[in-house]
Formats: structure tokens, C-alpha cells, sequence
């Protein structure tokens, strides 16, 4: 106890002053204490090189590595900032004007007047990608034309006949609307199996086979969870087996050069929906009437941007009220399809026809599929019956 309170009276004994010193004051004393120290380098080096002037002197030493010898001490020399001014004319930076990012689309300037701008909203969506979009959709034109269909493709064909081929893609429709697959998926796989038909010559046992694996490479194209192949060997009934499937497949791509990109309608239907505000029972009428056109023969071969067009133009003839007047091909409809009313008549003719027939044919795996409350049983609407219908399916005999 004695031991612990002598020392602490030992430290309460301590001054105050030998603590730690304040930064100003210790910040102070290091200042004068490197000035103190430069002043005593500066005289030590003075010293030498006057002593080494004397020894010089006295002892006569007159040689060219004397100066080496002797310390030097660094002369700088302090030019005024006004005359560095003066000498150096300083240019003055290039002002540079801010535009503000323009509210139209990058191709706006080219749109006629009467058309309207329907991408200048997207501008901030970079998925639509509105700069690009005229680009985008000439390519998929050009692309169209070169994998195009011929007009008599199945003509080649010795043993396989236009109805077998509605038969089988009725077929088709079914076990695309079974696997719950994406509509791109269907076109895909039907223009893959006519593209392949129209260069391969196919005997009829293959038929069904050339189908199925049409639908399993578009599956793998266009879905992202596509099915099996021990799927597709199961709705064949175990009439092919999985290597066969797998040899037809490397066929068929072989024959198509791997050229799968071939634009299909739904691409241009998106696009001419959009330009003509159709709302969207507008757009699953025109989507069923393009899917009620893949059985026919007939339409095989058109573009896919005119069946787009077509189908566009039939629904809105059959939607429109009766008493409105007003064009239903609009300038804006017009120049976004690339298509004129005069240049899709032949075409809505022939639609017209097929929705007449369509109640009575024997392939009605599309109108049962549209009948469903999740496609608005937009097949079932009495706007297919009215008499619209019957008018402009008489145009084109």
C-alpha cells in the first residue's frame, strides 16, 4: 500500500510543462530548427571552399581537376512573373457548346409530314433501340428475299402433295399449342420445314419426321427452355427414334447452310400494330389470321412482311365501325409496311376466303386454340361474319 501511494505521489509531482506540446508550438520550433540547420550547412560549405581557395594559392596548385575537388553550391537564379507573362502569351481553350440531346428519333428528319414519328417516345428505351430501327427492319427485308419460298416449291416433291403438308402443319399447331411454345417458335419451325422442302426431295415415310425436327431446331433457336428430344419422339408415337431426329437434323441444316435468321411475321406485325395504335384485340385478330393462312397452300410463299400487312389491313376492315369513314390504310401504316392498299387487295381477297371456309374445313386445330378465354376467343367475334367479308373476298375471283 505504502509502495503504490509513493508512487503515485511521485507522478502528482510531475509538472504540467514536460507534457506533450501543442501542435502550433511543435510545428513552430521544427521550423526554426530546420532553418537554424540550413544556415550551419551553408556557412560549413563556405568554409571549405574558402580553404580550399587558400591551399590553392599557397601551394600553387594550377590543375584542371582542382575544381572537382571543391564543393559547389547550386545558383539558382529568379526571373520575375511579370516578364514570364509577357514573354508567354497564354491562348485562351476553345469554348465548347452543349446541345441538348435532340427529343426525335435519329431518322425522324427523313418521315414525310403526313406520317407520323411513332418512335419519338423511345428515345430513353434502349431495347427498342429507335436509332437503329430503319436499319433494323431493311435487314430483315433484304433477308426475307433472299430466303425466300418459291411459289410451286413442293413442286419438286415426287410422292409428298400440298394437303399432306396442310395435314401435317394442322398437326404441328396442335402440338405447338400442347407444349405451350412461343408463336415465334411455330413460324420458325414451318418456314425451316418448307425452306428444306423445296430443296430436298423426301420420301413419305419421312414426312412427319422433317416436321418434328423443323419444330425441335426452332425450339432450340427461339425457346429457352425447349423440349426434349425424347419429347418429340413421344408425340411421334415412337415412329422415329432419337438418332433418327438427330440425322434429319444435321440434314436439314446442312441443306439450309445454317441459315436460321429468316425474319418472320410476327416481327413485322409488332411493328405495323404500333404504327396503326392497334389496341390488343386488334393485334390477336391479325395474329390469328396469320396462323389460319399457314395451312393454305396458297399463302406458302408470300413474304412475311405482307402477310403481315394483310392480315393488319383485313382486321381493320372487319373491326371498323360501319359508320366511319375514314381511311383505314393510313399514310403511316402505308409507309412503315412498305405496302399500298392497291398492292394488299389481292391478298386480303384470298384471307377473306379462308376465314369463309374456315368453319367447315377439316383443319380446325388453329380456330380451337383461338377459342380459348386467354386468346379472348377472338375466332369465335360475329366480326368474321359480317358481310364485309363476303365483299372483299369477291374482289379477286
Amino acid at each position: 500500500m505504502s509502495s503504490h501511494n509513493g508512487l503515485g505521489q511521485r507522478r502528482s509531482n510531475i509538472p504540467a510543462n514536460r507534457g506533450r506540446l501543442p501542435l502550433a508550438v511543435s510545428m513552430r520550433q521544427n521550423r526554426v530548427l530546420a532553418d537554424t540547420t540550413g544556415r550551419a550547412l551553408h556557412n560549413a560549405v563556405k568554409a571549405v571552399a574558402t580553404r580550399s581557395t587558400r591551399l590553392k594559392a599557397t601551394r600553387g596548385v594550377n590543375d584542371e581537376n582542382a575544381e572537382a575537388t571543391t564543393s559547389r553550391v547550386p545558383i539558382t537564379s529568379k526571373i520575375p512573373i511579370d516578364a514570364l507573362k509577357k514573354k508567354i502569351k497564354l491562348k485562351a481553350e476553345p469554348k465548347v457548346e452543349v446541345k441538348a440531346p435532340e427529343e426525335l428519333a435519329f431518322s425522324s428528319q427523313m418521315i414525310p409530314d403526313n406520317v407520323e414519328d411513332i418512335d419519338v417516345n423511345d428515345g430513353n428505351n434502349v431495347f427498342l433501340t429507335p436509332d437503329y430501327v430503319y436499319e433494323i427492319y431493311g435487314y430483315l427485308r433484304q433477308l426475307e428475299s433472299e430466303q425466300s419460298i418459291g411459289c410451286n416449291f413442293l413442286s419438286v416433291q415426287k410422292e409428298m402433295t400440298p394437303r399432306m403438308r396442310s395435314v401435317l402443319i394442322d398437326w404441328l399447331i396442335n402440338v405447338h399449342h400442347q407444349f405451350r411454345l412461343l408463336p415465334e417458335t411455330l413460324y420458325l419451325g414451318i418456314s425451316i420445314m418448307d425452306r428444306f422442302f423445296q430443296k430436298e426431295v423426301i420420301s413419305k415415310d419421312k414426312i412427319q419426321l422433317v416436321g418434328v425436327t423443323a419444330f425441335f431446331i426452332a425450339s432450340k433457336f427461339e425457346e429457352i427452355y425447349p423440349p426434349d428430344i425424347k419429347d418429340f419422339v413421344m408425340i411421334c408415337d415412337k415412329l422415329y427414334h432419337k438418332r433418327d431426329i438427330i440425322k434429319m437434323e444435321l440434314a436439314i441444316l446442312k441443306a439450309l447452310n445454317f441459315e436460321l435468321g429468316r425474319p418472320l411475321p410476327l416481327h413485322f406485325l409488332r411493328r405495323n400494330s404500333k404504327a396503326g395504335h392497334a389496341d390488343s384485340r386488334i393485334h390477336s385478330l391479325a395474329k390469328y389470321l396469320m396462323e389460319l393462312t399457314l395451312v393454305e397452300y396458297e399463302c406458302a410463299h408470300w413474304k412475311p412482311s405482307l402477310l403481315a400487312a394483310v392480315s393488319l389491313y383485313v382486321t381493320l376492315r372487319v373491326l371498323a365501325d360501319s359508320d366511319d369513314s375514314s381511311p383505314k390504310w393510313t399514310p403511316t401504316l402505308e409507309y412503315y409496311s412498305n405496302y399500298n392498299e392497291s398492292q394488299l387487295m389481292a391478298g386480303a381477297s384470298l384471307v377473306c376466303k379462308i376465314i369463309l371456309k374456315s368453319e367447315r374445313s377439316k383443319f380446325q386445330n388453329c380456330r380451337q386454340k383461338y377459342s380459348s378465354a386467354k386468346l379472348m376467343e377472338i375466332s369465335r367475334i360475329p366480326q368474321l361474319k359480317a358481310p364485309v367479308i363476303d365483299e372483299i373476298a369477291a374482289l379477286h375471283p
